[in-house]
C-alpha cells in the first residue's frame, strides 16, 4: 500500500510517498523529489494560478504512483490566529483534496495530536517511524512523512 503525505507551505509544499511492502515501511521519495517550490512566475496574489499549478503537480504524482491508496494532509493547527500564510496553505490543501477526489482517492486531514506527535517532536518521530529525506529535511518535510506514516498505520 502507498500513502501520499502532504504538508502545505505557501512557498514550497512538501510531500512524502510511503509504502508498506514486504520489506516493511519505506519512504519511496527519500532521495528524490519531495519539495514543490512555487514557480517565481506565479505572484503572491495569483491564488488561482498557484492552486492550478499545485493541482497539476499532484496529478503528476498520481500518474507516477497510480497505486496511491490514500492521501493524508498535515494541516495547520487550529488556533484563533488567522493570517495570510495559513489561508494560502488552506487553499493548497484544498487543491490536493480536489485532485485526490478526481482520482477517487480518499483524503484524511490531520493535526499533530491526531498523528501522535508535536511540532517539537515531528522530525524525531518521522526519522524513527519511517526515515528522513536526503535533502530539504525540515519540520514541514517531517510532517509529510508523519502524515503518510499515519495513513499506513490507519488504513
Amino acid at each position: 500500500m502507498k500513502i501520499l503525505g502532504f504538508r502545505s507551505d505557501p512557498k514550497a509544499p512538501r510531500y512524502a510517498i510511503v509504502s508498506d511492502g514486504a520489506g516493511g515501511i519505506s519512504l519511496l521519495n527519500a532521495t528524490g523529489d519531495n519539495k514543490l517550490p512555487i514557480p517565481a512566475a506565479i505572484s503572491e496574489e495569483a491564488e488561482d494560478q498557484r492552486i492550478n499549478w499545485l493541482f497539476n503537480e499532484i496529478a503528476q504524482i498520481f500518474e507516477a504512483h497510480p497505486d496511491i491508496a490514500k492521501v493524508v494532509i498535515k494541516t495547520n493547527e487550529y488556533t484563533r490566529v488567522d493570517n495570510k500564510p495559513k489561508r494560502k496553505s488552506a487553499y493548497l490543501d484544498a487543491a490536493v483534496m480536489l485532485c485526490a477526489a478526481k482520482k477517487g482517492v480518499p483524503v484524511e486531514v490531520k493535526i499533530y495530536a491526531s498523528m501522535g506527535t508535536t511540532s517539537a517532536d515531528t522530525k524525531r518521530h518521522a526519522e524513527t517511524r519511517v526515515g528522513r529525506t536526503n535533502k530539504y529535511w525540515d519540520t514541514k518535510m517531517a510532517d509529510a512523512v508523519n502524515a503518510a506514516w499515519w495513513g499506513i498505520n490507519h488504513p
